[in-house]
């Protein structure tokens, strides 16, 4: 396992990765560091918890919401084969 130090919000945290997922580890650090600043930035919440709840919800939407359109598109190429 590898350390990687990054960076969410200005705050500093230490993150275990397996070797050779560091890319990906930081494409999501990049992700949360982008969703908490968009959400700070509006100017409504200013919390630190309550921004990461608030990015942690919109990420699991949109992941949930991409997983569902996948779905609808793989049930209508399997209805248009039968």
């Amino acid at each position: 396992m590898k350390q990687i130090e990054v960076q969410i919000l200005q705050q500093s945290y230490l993150l275990t990765c397996p070797e050779g997922h560091e890319s990906r580890l930081l494409d999501a650090v990049e992700r949360v560091d982008t969703a908490m600043t968009r959400i700070r930035d509006a100017g409504k919440v200013r919390a630190r918890e309550r921004i990461a709840v608030l990015a942690a919800l919109n990420l699991a939407f949109e992941i949930a919401d991409r997983e569902a359109v996948s779905y609808t598109h793989l049930r209508a190429h399997e209805t248009r084969e039968d």
